[in-house]
């Protein structure tokens, strides 16, 4: 059920409470005439009049109730936005967590290799296709040593690399 049936719904239980306490106060009003008529006076045998003894607290506080039954009916069913706006606070959540739940699955990807391997990857994966001479000035690796970590990394299959003249370009196997 939405807003807006919550609001209709609560229109219509207000409408019908402000009928129910005007059909109550007419039905006592018709009965005080009755009396009246039948004994051509307000006043009863004690003395106390039939109009000043009434009590109106019910019928106040049952329209009273009425009204903001209806107001609040009103004011879900066309001004409030709250359902709109937690709908779109859920979207930007979802695709934060989505986007978090990527970052942390490259970090637990990660946690499995050494620390030149971790720099090598981590450098590969912001600029997928790097030069291997690119790299290796990015990493702060040796020649040698970068070959030879890459070799590894390629026979895990962990990367692929592609002659590009007389360098190689590094890609990610896996897409994070």
């Amino acid at each position: 059920m939405n807003q807006k049936h919550i609001g209709v719904i609560l229109i219509i239980v207000g409408v019908v409470m402000a009928g129910f306490v005007l059909v109550v106060k007419t039905n006592e009003d018709q009965n005080i005439r009755l009396l009246v008529n039948e004994q051509g006076s307000c006043f009863l045998d004690d003395g106390t009049c039939l109009h000043d003894d009434r009590d109106y607290t019910m019928y106040l506080f049952g329209w009273a109730l009425s009204i903001a039954l209806i107001i609040f009916g009103v004011y879900i069913s066309v001004f409030d936005k709250t359902q709109e706006v937690l709908a779109e606070h859920q979207v930007k959540v979802s695709s934060a967590l989505k986007e978090a739940k990527q970052k942390d699955e490259f970090h637990a990807f990660l946690s499995g290799f050494t620390d030149e391997e971790k720099s090598i990857l981590k450098a590969v994966k912001e600029q997928d296709g790097i030069k291997q001479s690119t790299l290796r000035y990015k990493t702060g690796i040796s020649k040698s040593t970068l070959s030879l970590i890459l070799k590894e990394l390629e026979e895990k299959d962990i990367i692929k690399r592609k002659p590009a003249g007389k360098t190689n370009e590094v890609y990610l196997r896996k897409k994070f």
